[in-house]
Parts: structure tokens; C-alpha cells; sequence
């Protein structure tokens, strides 16, 4: 029998000798304290994990050895610390250790030492794990002892990924940054990224005689909200005044209001009923002048009138089959407009036609 077998029969007994675990005191006794290794033979590199395992009585203090606790010649490469768990009776406080080293020959786990107080007791023992041997051998080289041909050279496949990822990804961002220009100037023009079909924006004399039917179907007379009506009145006819003559009503007095419409297309008597109009508001308004009921239906068919006489309606020109002829022909009628107001017009695009002919007629 050589050396070697005797030596490895030795280590054989020494690792069923660590697995029955190494109990420190007996049975009997509050405390025991046992450790292990999970193999006592590596190769250089290899892991071990070291285990100290204390099962004591429940009410005792127990201070297990850290991470900086002294394993000789092995480096610690983990560390992890257990939950205490309840076990036959008994509290049981585990810790592992990942333990290696790249030296070879016989190496020795030194004792780990804890620390254990009785219920009751400030005063700490300690309490000592046996030493442990481990063996650690070099790296065999291979025993095949053949030396083999040297293989064709790999073709790698090409990676197209890597070939073209920076194309890609350059011409993404060059296409978020464009978005994002566009965007911005969208954003600021007031205008959305994409193209939005828009409603064509309604009359200013429907927007106005639709406030003022909904107004007259109010309660604001009914529970004397006198002011409250004059107001909304008020500031339904000037809305319909940045409407149809676009000037800022909205923003202005009454004075500067009326300033701006005598430079507005707009004639004497009708100037005169809004100046007339808007001084009745302006009394309840600011005044608090309380008009009578007869005033106040008044005022109301007075905003419909003023409407009713400034408004425009917009008129679809007929389609001809010559549009040459068409052209001529709408110039000649629009000439001869102010003396035949019964005359059709061909005019190939829309035109504006006043409302005081269909006043004229009502």
C-alpha cells in the first residue's frame, strides 16, 4: 500500500469524522457548538463552505463570530448568518462560511470562538470549535497524455447587430431630435404635431342670437338678478362685436368701444343703437339702476335687433359650365350690385352680403 492510498484513507475517515459533527458539550449541557465543512479535499480555487452551528436554551445571549473572524491560511469569499430557528427545544444559530485559497498542501481551520451569557447573567464565556484540516492539491494536468492536432480555424458568424447598432441607433436619435424640433415649433405655433381637421368657425351672429335665446330662457328676471342680466346681455353684444368687426370689446369701455366702431364699417343709426344700447346696461351696471320689467324685455329685443341689422351671411357662389364666362360675368354683376339687389350672382368664389336687405324685407 503506497503512501498515498494511506493518506487518502486518512482524509476519507477525517471527512465521516466532520460529517458526524464535532459536538463540544454534551447533551446535557444549556449550550453546544459544533462545525463542519461541506468537503476536505479541494483542488486549488475550489469553494468550501465552513459552518459553525450553537444550539443553546431559549433566554441566553450569544455573540457569533463575524466577518472578520481568523480561518488562517483561507480567504473568506461569503458570508451569510443565519435565523436563529426553535429545533428539539432549543434555539439553533447558524453561520456559513465560503471559504478559499490558491496555495497548496495542508491547511487547518483554526478554532472560532463564541460568546454565551446565562438568563440572567451579564457576565460572557467563550466556547471553542475544534480545528479542522483540509487538503488542497494542485490542478492535474490531463492523463489522456496525448497531444492533439490543432483544429481548422472558427469561422464566427457575423453579427449583424453589432455591425450596424450604431447606424441604427444614431439614425433614431436624429429622428427624435427632428420630432422634437417639430414639435416645439407646433407646440409654439399653437398647432398640434399632427394635422387636426377643424370645424369651420360658426357666424358670430349665430354665437350671439344663441346666447340670447338661452338668456331669455334664464331666470335671471324671474328671481331678480337684474344686474346679473344686464351683464351677460352686455357681454354677449360684445362678443359678437370682436365677431363681425374685430375689435377687442371684451377689453374695453364703453367709450373706447364706440370710439372703435365709428371707424368700423358700420352706419350713423346703428352706431347711435349701440351707443344707446350699451348706456342702458352701463346704468344698471354701474349705476344700479333698477329698469322696469317692460325695460328689461326691452333690452333683450334691442341686442336682437342690433343683430339682426350688422350680421353677415356668408353665400355659396352657383357652378357654371364656362368659367371663363363666369368670371366676366360675376365682375359685371358685382358693378350693377348696388342698383339690382334681385340679381343672382355667378361668382365662382364666396362673398359677403349684408343682412340689412333681408331686414328690409322682414
Amino acid at each position: 500500500m503506497t503512501y498515498m492510498n494511506i493518506r487518502l484513507k486518512k482524509n476519507i475517515l477525517l471527512y465521516v469524522f466532520l460529517l458526524t459533527a464535532v459536538w463540544i458539550r454534551a447533551q446535557d449541557s444549556p449550550i453546544s457548538l459544533s462545525s463542519r465543512v461541506d468537503k476536505s479535499k479541494i483542488t486549488i480555487g475550489d469553494l468550501i463552505t465552513y459552518t459553525v452551528t450553537v444550539a443553546y436554551d431559549e433566554g441566553m445571549q450569544i455573540q457569533m463570530p463575524g466577518l472578520g473572524a481568523n480561518l488562517g491560511g483561507f480567504e473568506i469569499r461569503d458570508y451569510n448568518e443565519k435565523e436563529p430557528v426553535k429545533k428539539d427545544g432549543r434555539i439553533e444559530s447558524s453561520v456559513d462560511y465560503i471559504i478559499s485559497t490558491f496555495f497548496t498542501g495542508e491547511f487547518e481551520i483554526p478554532p472560532l470562538t463564541i460568546f454565551y451569557a446565562m438568563p440572567e447573567d451579564s457576565v460572557f464565556n467563550p466556547l471553542t470549535t475544534d480545528p479542522i484540516q483540509i487538503l488542497v492539491e494542485s490542478v492535474k494536468p490531463s492523463e489522456a497524455g496525448d497531444i492533439l492536432d490543432i483544429k481548422d480555424p472558427l469561422e464566427m458568424p457575423r453579427n449583424w447587430w453589432i455591425t450596424l447598432r450604431w447606424p441604427i441607433i444614431g439614425a433614431v436619435f436624429l429622428a427624435l431630435v427632428l420630432a422634437g424640433i417639430l414639435f416645439y415649433r407646433k407646440r409654439k405655433q399653437g398647432k398640434g404635431l399632427l394635422p387636426v381637421k377643424k370645424e369651420p368657425p360658426r357666424p358670430p351672429h349665430e354665437m350671439a342670437l344663441e346666447a340670447l335665446e338661452k338668456l331669455k330662457a334664464s331666470d335671471l328676471l324671474e328671481t331678480r338678478q337684474i344686474k346679473q342680466y344686464y351683464i351677460e346681455i352686455s357681454e354677449i353684444i360684445r362678443h359678437y362685436i370682436e365677431g363681425r368687426y374685430y375689435i377687442e370689446a371684451m377689453e374695453m369701455t364703453t367709450f373706447e368701444v364706440m370710439q372703435n366702431l365709428s371707424g368700423a364699417d358700420i352706419s350713423d343709426e346703428d352706431h347711435r343703437l349701440f351707443y344707446a344700447f350699451f348706456d342702458a346696461c352701463d346704468l344698471v351696471k354701474f349705476a344700479k339702476v333698477i329698469p322696469s320689467d317692460k325695460k328689461n324685455l326691452a333690452i333683450m329685443d334691442d341686442a336682437f335687433d342690433l343683430v339682426d341689422r350688422t350680421k353677415v351671411i356668408f353665400t355659396e357662389s352657383e357652378s357654371v359650365e364656362n368659367q371663363e364666362d363666369d368670371s366676366i360675368q360675376s365682375e359685371n354683376t358685382n358693378g350693377n350690385k348696388q342698383n339690382n339687389h334681385d340679381h343672382k350672382t355667378d361668382d365662382s368664389e364666396s362673398r359677403l352680403q349684408p343682412a340689412d336687405n333681408e331686414n328690409a324685407e322682414m
